[in-house]
């Protein structure tokens, strides 16, 4: 082959490794629901770039069987022609360089120059286009590629069989498709990156932040606890829930029969002005049904369950039936917004900050509230709240006065219900960092 035709189908060659490089990197890079958005809009192109993601391994398997034709091509075909043209170069400005030399010289010359063309043209270039133009790239590249594809699939099959097997042989399970999903971890991290780069508004972010972090909560871990359910006996009268109402300050309160872990329903305080003039009433009678929640619901599905049902309230029972607790839907909305108040917080606020620079925190905080409010970090343990964790550290019922200190922080149980930590004083470590 003369030189000339040599260096054209050499060019050629490099043109061709920098389009199998850019269709691997287009495929890998593309945003699949674009690609499934223009596909479902008639964009031919998009239809056959999804093609191509749907046995991703194949395609990937002829990008590299292309990169390597063309890889070889380019050194069995351009090094020889350069080395050539350095070679008479030499010989025309009358060097007299023994031959072994002047080839030493000139292969060295063609060799850089081949790998530095392969590497920055063939190469580093295709990939840094397609990764800048995701989906642009893989519309402009699917269907020569998939052409090519095409025409050599028994090869590439062949190929991707045998790779299959290596990796099988590793341990691991080949996948024909790229993996689009990501759990909710995945994603508060791409949130957090999108926020320090001033992609979202920081309320955006504290909103989506908070929907994913729901994804991983249970009825149990927002309810109130049962012995702060406020509840009355089915045969409670009107006068009776006036008084429950005014005392507690809750509009809606739970009506039992015997005890609560049989409920009959929960009556809200505008029946009772309704019925004003009727005043034999009951609490029974007024009640309406209640929805029951397993304890392990997800908290997203209890969401959408109280929402089509149009509840504001449930009782959370565990396997046995024996009702825990309680959840509103403003516990739901807390989980996703925020704290806010209504006029059933009027007697219980989960965090106060006291004059001293403490916190008064209440015990059913969880340990993920903890660092979220006061950016204080419980160890590591099975408890679910902070009333847990002292009664794990303390090995019995704490009582007022107990104290637990941790290089964080340190906590003293302010006040008691019964038996129930109800209230925990905490006061950071001067050591310890605030994050």
């Amino acid at each position: 082959m003369s030189t000339p035709l040599a260096l054209a189908f050499a060019l050629v060659l490099l043109a061709a490794n920098g389009f199998f490089v850019a269709a691997e990197f287009a495929l890998l890079s593309a945003r699949r629901s674009r690609i499934e958005q223009l596909a479902a809009d008639g964009d031919r192109r998009a239809q056959s770039a999804l093609a191509g993601l749907r046995e991703l391994s194949l395609m990937l398997a002829g990008a590299q069987l292309g990169i390597t034709m063309c890889s070889l091509g380019l050194g069995i075909i351009a090094e020889p022609a350069v080395a050539g043209l350095f070679r008479d170069l030499i010989h025309g400005i009358g060097l007299d360089l023994p031959n072994g030399v002047s080839h030493g010289i000139a292969f060295s010359l063609a060799l850089a120059i081949v790998v530095f063309l392969h590497m920055v043209v063939g190469e580093m270039a295709p990939k840094s286009w397609a990764i800048s133009h995701p989906e642009d790239s893989a519309l402009l590249l699917s269907r020569p590629f998939r052409l090519f594809a095409v025409i050599f699939r028994p090869v590439i099959r062949l190929l991707n069989t045998m790779s299959n097997v290596v990796v099988r042989l590793l341990g691991a399970e080949p996948q024909a498709e790229l993996a689009m999903a990501h759990s909710s971890s995945d994603l508060i991290l791409l949130l957090d990156e999108a926020a320090r780069d001033g992609s979202i508004e920081t309320n955006d972010h504290v909103l989506l932040s908070r929907s994913l972090e729901m994804s991983g909560l249970a009825a149990a871990s927002a309810m109130t606890p049962r012995s702060r359910v406020v509840a009355l006996d089915q045969a409670s009268t009107i006068d009776d829930i006036e008084q429950k109402a005014v005392a507690t300050g809750r509009s809606r309160i739970v009506v039992y029969d015997s005890d609560l872990d049989h409920p009959v329903g929960v009556v809200h305080v505008r029946d009772v002005l309704t019925h004003h003039g009727l005043r034999t009433a009951t609490a029974g009678e007024l009640a309406t049904p209640v929805l029951i929640s397993p304890d392990g619901l997800a908290l997203e599905v209890l969401f959408l369950r109280m929402r089509d049902e149009r509840r504001h309230l449930a009782l959370v029972v565990d396997e046995h039936g024996v009702v825990l607790g309680l959840i509103t839907m403003e516990d739901v909305i807390e989980e996703l917004i925020g704290d806010f108040e209504d006029e059933s917080d009027r007697s219980h606020r989960r965090v106060r900050w006291l004059a001293d620079g403490s916190f008064l925190a209440a015990g059913s905080l969880r340990p993920d509230e903890v660092a979220d409010r006061l950016r204080i970090s419980l160890p590591e343990g099975g408890w679910d709240t902070l009333a847990g964790f002292l009664i794990a550290q303390l090995g019995r019922v704490p009582s007022e006065g107990d104290v637990v200190t941790t290089d964080t922080a340190r906590f003293e149980v302010a006040s008691m219900d019964g038996v129930a930590v109800r209230e925990v004083r905490i006061r950071r470590q001067p050591a310890a960092p605030v994050w």
